[in-house]
């Protein structure tokens, strides 16, 4: 395995799970990349890694590698999976995948062609719950979905607190939740979305996203679904993150814990709930025996996760104009 970006959900989120296919002998740390030669080489030492890196174009080079970790900001996606796919190695994305949905099509386009294994980082499809809830939505008749993401407004990280660096609290986080209704109801068809921006001196420094982001959907099924994330409660320690999907007969409530059924909790999460671990060795597995199948979350799938946020700020953009996301990825 090799890891191109060793930042904070890298060090967090990936290598913890790893570490312990490492330690079974199940994978091998082979190198690892970023810009900071210092946090390539730290992390190196942590975690065992053969080799370190602060150029892709050298690493790719250098080292035989089955699959890469890519997890870097959507900005600095300019050519590791191109170089990825010529190489033939397997690839995992870290979301968003970039800012630019043209670009996002090319490197489809070269994934694709090179029939390379690949997984975005969706990992809430990884949850027992979600798929207790997909089975669910599945026997039934879904007709509505709600989301509802209120966070605080503090900065966490300087390149997810600035619009032109995350594409905004939608794109960089929202685009979770998104993906998971995609999981239960299918592709989605159109959106149209209204923001509250944020104006100069508004908050804390140096965020600059809008406050409010109020977004409508629908799928190519006919479901229609409504998603809302704001970004206000600066002085306060709450916040609510609300994933429901209506049925003829039945009010679904995901969290990753549990689902609620009508008022009534009718699924609870195992002990072992780590959707990054599941997500990880469903990748390690798909590389081991080339079974695409293992993973839920494709390039060419994850697609249409990525333009329906990406194509909600274009909305915003143009007063709340209804954006097709077959014309809006070119089809």
């Amino acid at each position: 395995m090799g890891f191109v970006g060793l930042g904070h959900i890298t060090y967090h989120a990936h290598l913890p799970p790893f570490k312990k296919m490492a330690d079974a002998g199940e994978v091998v740390f082979q190198a690892f990349c970023d810009k900071d030669a210092d946090t390539a080489s730290e992390r190196a030492k942590e975690f065992g890694a053969n080799a370190v890196y602060t150029d892709h174009h050298e690493m790719f080079e250098k080292e035989e590698l089955d699959g890469v970790y890519l997890c870097i900001p959507p900005t600095l996606h300019t050519d590791v999976e191109l170089v990825a796919a010529e190489k033939g190695i397997a690839v995992f994305v870290e979301k968003p995948q970039t800012l630019d949905i043209t670009q996002a099509v090319a490197f489809n386009k070269a994934i694709s062609s090179a029939g390379i294994l690949s997984q975005v980082g969706f990992m809430s499809r990884y949850y027992p719950s979600s798929e207790f809830v997909k089975e669910k939505v599945e026997a039934g008749t879904a007709r509505h979905a709600l989301v509802q993401l209120l966070y605080s407004g503090k900065h966490i990280r300087y390149w997810t607190s600035r619009v032109e660096l995350c594409g905004g609290s939608f794109v960089e986080n929202t685009v979770h939740m998104v993906d998971l209704l995609r999981y239960f109801l299918g592709d989605i068809e159109s959106v149209s979305a209204f923001y509250f921006e944020r104006q100069p001196g508004e908050g804390p420094e140096p965020i600059n996203l809008p406050h409010v982001y109020d977004v409508n959907y629908r799928f190519k099924s006919g479901v229609v679904a409504s998603a809302t994330t704001s970004r206000v409660l600066t002085n306060v320690n709450c916040s609510r993150r609300d994933v429901s999907v209506i049925l003829d007969d039945a009010l679904l409530e995901w969290s990753a814990q549990s689902v609620v059924e009508n008022d009534e909790q009718v699924f609870s999460a195992p002990e072992e709930n780590n959707a990054f671990a599941r997500q990880a060795q469903a990748f390690v597995a798909a590389i081991r025996t080339g079974d695409g199948s293992l993973l839920r979350s494709p390039y060419h799938d994850a697609l249409n996760s990525l333009a329906a946020v990406l194509g909600a700020n274009a909305s915003a953009a143009n007063g709340g104009a209804l954006v097709n996301l077959s014309e809006f990825t070119g089809a």
